[in-house]
């Protein structure tokens, strides 16, 4: 640090601390304020966040603990027929549709202030934070040695209400949002015409068709695929690896290890499938072994449990991967 620069945590460091302990934005510049004037320096301001009430409800009173090392794996179900893949696709997209018409901003980030009777002053703060996911891909890139502007055409899968979409329109010169939601999707489509990208195109996924974008040289996908029955994800990630152009990249988040979770079909069908937002999991060796079969090679991976929930019960993973053939 440079003798002259000024004491304390900087506004950029606050803000993402908040995202990282929290998932969500400071309430207000006060807060930052605030902030500033009470954390010396980075360590201090972790110290306090992570002994903090909110952070202790988020993920548990054990929040630094990681699954053990010696934990039972998940016996998970990942393949299906097309007529038995097609049922969950469409119990899914009855669930987002819903949710869509009903609290589409809170059911991208579920907090408080993203409900309908709150999202009027707070619609600002909910697209801010798409510059977050912006800046963890441009990270990404940056550690496998790649670049925003070495790609052409990007693919926002579960774009939602296009709260990433928008921040990918300012990095790539053809970008796809893509999302199962018809009322996601028009929100979506709203938003990106008022901010005037007119080289960002919106497409709904369907039962028939999970990745309908034949060709990209990027696809990304974060808190999305967790919500998805394994089957239809291990269809969607199969999809869109072969979609992938030569030397593409697909950066995904999934969570891969989830306490006490088993998945088969028999049992889930029998059950009340897309009543209700779901969360998924699916071994890590499935994935790989995937990726390999489509000559994809793992460049990155990283953890990333904050987005299930409590760390010790869960294991999530942000991958990496560049396909080489």
């Amino acid at each position: 640090m440079p003798h002259d620069a000024p004491p304390g945590v900087t506004r950029e460091e606050i803000i993402l601390g908040y995202r990282m302990f929290f998932g969500r934005d400071p309430e207000d510049e006060a807060v930052i304020q605030a902030g500033q004037a009470a954390w010396p320096d980075v360590a201090s301001m972790g110290s306090a966040m992570a002994a903090s009430a909110e952070f202790g409800a988020r993920h548990g009173c054990n929040a630094h603990a990681q699954p053990p090392l010696d934990a039972p794996g998940n016996l998970v179900e990942t393949e299906a027929d097309v007529a038995t893949l097609r049922l969950m696709a469409e119990r899914l997209g009855g669930y987002w549709n819903r949710a869509g018409e009903a609290a589409p901003h809170w059911s991208v980030l579920t907090e408080e202030r993203f409900l309908p009777q709150n999202i009027g002053a707070n619609l600002e703060a909910f697209y801010a934070s798409g510059a977050w996911d912006a800046q963890v891909l441009d990270a990404t890139l940056a550690r496998i040695g790649r670049r925003a502007e070495q790609f052409r055409h990007c693919v926002d899968y579960g774009c939602g209400v296009g709260r990433v979409t928008l921040q990918f329109a300012r990095r790539f010169p053809q970008v796809t949002g893509l999302d199962i939601s018809a009322p996601h999707l028009h929100l979506a489509s709203e938003t990106c015409r008022r901010a005037g990208f007119e080289h960002v195109a919106l497409r709904q996924v369907t039962p028939e068709h999970l990745m309908p974008v034949e060709s990209c040289d990027l696809w990304y996908s974060r808190i999305v695929l967790q919500h998805c029955p394994p089957p239809v994800t291990m269809n969607i990630l199969r999809h869109a690896f072969r979609a992938l152009d030569a030397g593409g990249v697909a950066i995904f988040q999934l969570p891969v290890w989830i306490r006490s979770y088993g998945f088969d079909l028999k049992t889930y069908l029998a059950g009340t499938p897309g009543g209700e937002m779901e969360m998924h999991a699916i071994p890590q060796r499935m994935i790989l072994e995937l990726a390999d079969w489509q000559g994809m090679v793992l460049r990155d991976v990283r953890e990333d449990s904050f987005l299930v929930g409590q760390p010790a019960a869960a294991l999530s993973n942000t991958f990496t991967f560049e396909k080489m053939r």
